[in-house]
């Protein structure tokens, strides 16, 4: 996450909940206690939050507060599902692991805990997940070149062509997100350059992994990647559609389910 988006969800934290702890944001956003910390100290120099003892609090009338409130709540709950899934992902990792990161928030955190594993070699069409990969002296870091895209909370280059791109490379694993999850339509993207991109890499390794929060399903995005049925390997969280859960039971498609509330 880039250090102005950062910064965004920290006011936007502090105005939905009224106060927050600099432990429980590093936390939601997955970032250090010390990366908060600076934050909220520029942040209060810019009288956009007040700076109280171990967190912050907003400096937003109460009405406006309650306005704001519902959406925001479910916004911060999308965004923990997104860490909890990212950090079961990072438990799949082995030493020495060659791996495929696609754009999109989930992938973002993901990047920014790849730390203690070691030999990691990573290539990625993200400009945001390399610049959380910057603070890993022990990966191997591979950005695709091509046109630029700026999606909600990623920036993300592509290739139109991507078939040469990507010749000859094999991945142990590959994790991507997508837009949309939808029954009759299957995975869907906003981006209508990603569907030659994860139809390859969909080829290029044993495990394809699609990380999707609750908010993934029963959306539909502009362009069809994947059928429902494709066989790859799901992580999400209890919040996703029971009708989900058992489409994939009757398909045999791997599904990490992990529980949250």
């Amino acid at each position: 996450m880039l250090k102005v988006q950062r910064q965004e969800e920290i006011v936007r934290l502090c105005n939905s909940s009224g106060l927050v702890t600099v432990n429980e944001v590093a936390e939601l956003l997955g970032t250090s206690p010390m990366t908060i910390r600076r934050d909220m100290e520029e942040l209060a120099q810019e009288h956009r939050i007040e700076r109280v003892r171990g967190g912050a609090k907003s400096v937003v009338t109460v009405p406006q507060m309650v306005r704001e409130f519902p959406h925001d709540k479910k916004r911060s709950q999308h965004y923990a599902e997104k860490q909890h899934i990212a950090k079961l992902a990072v438990g799949l990792l082995r030493d020495g692991d060659a791996v495929f990161l696609g754009a999109g928030k989930t992938c973002n955190m993901l990047a920014s805990m790849l730390q203690n594993v070691e030999r990691l070699t990573v290539v990625t069409t993200s400009i945001t997940a390399v610049l959380e990969l910057a603070e890993c002296p022990n990966a191997s870091v591979t950005l695709l070149g091509g046109d630029v895209h700026a999606g909600k909370n990623y920036i993300e280059t592509l290739d139109p062509d991507i078939s040469h791109v990507l010749r000859g490379f094999y991945f142990d694993k590959v994790f991507i997100t997508v837009d949309g999850i939808d029954l009759e339509r299957g995975y869907t993207v906003n981006n209508k350059n990603q569907i030659g991109l994860y139809t390859q890499l969909a080829r290029m390794t044993r495990r394809f992994y699609i990380l999707a929060d609750s908010a993934k399903y029963d959306r539909r995005a502009f362009a069809s990647v994947f059928p429902p049925e494709k066989t790859c390997r799901m992580i999400t969280t209890s919040g996703a559609p029971q009708k989900y859960l058992d489409f994939y039971a009757r398909q045999g498609i791997p599904c990490t389910v992990l529980p949250f509330e």
